[in-house]
């Protein structure tokens, strides 16, 4: 008697969103690609796709809380599927049967990863190279300063501060 185990583990990010269809019986069966990194490569960029098949409750999970990008772990075993094709060739494909899957990053951690990938655009602002202080003295934006009123401030004694000025001083054409 030979002695034979088939378990996979893998973690990637999910390539879109999983695609749930039913079976015969009406049991949920869902299936996506998982992108896994190879670690061990002299391609940096080597990357696998692999087919990930869930069944039931699984199919359920992935459903409703699998979404394109999300790194997760699957834990299965692997399957190999053989047909013959219209044109009677033979066909195999490789693909993972779940049993067991678990989210790898944190909501905040996957916000992170979302957020820093975004292009934040900032306009341009001129400096007075005269100044040493760097005053901005201007902001490449179409608003116009004289749209806005300044409260009125009174001088504050705790401090010794005088905001008299300060509408005059921020609005000045010089």
């Amino acid at each position: 008697m030979s002695i034979s185990y088939n378990k996979v583990i893998l973690v990637g990010r999910l390539t879109k969103d999983p695609e749930v269809r039913s079976t015969v019986k009406g049991d949920p069966v869902a299936t996506f690609r998982l992108a896994v990194d190879r670690q061990f490569s002299s391609d940096p960029n080597a990357t696998d796709f692999i087919n990930i098949v869930a069944f039931g409750k699984q199919a359920e999970f992935a459903s409703n809380y699998l979404k394109k990008g999300k790194l997760i772990l699957v834990e299965g075993s692997l399957r190999i599927n053989q047909w013959t094709d219209r044109d009677n060739v033979r066909r195999e494909k490789a693909e993972i049967w779940a049993n067991r899957m678990n989210f790898m990053e944190t909501k905040k951690d996957e916000e992170e990863r979302i957020y820093s990938n975004t292009d934040i655009i900032v306009e341009e602002s001129v400096h007075n190279n005269n100044d040493n202080n760097n005053f901005i003295e201007s902001i490449d934006d179409e608003t116009d300063a004289s749209d806005y009123e300044l409260p009125e401030f009174e001088t504050d004694e705790l401090f010794g501060l005088n905001f008299e000025d300060l509408d005059k001083d921020l609005f000045s054409e010089e």
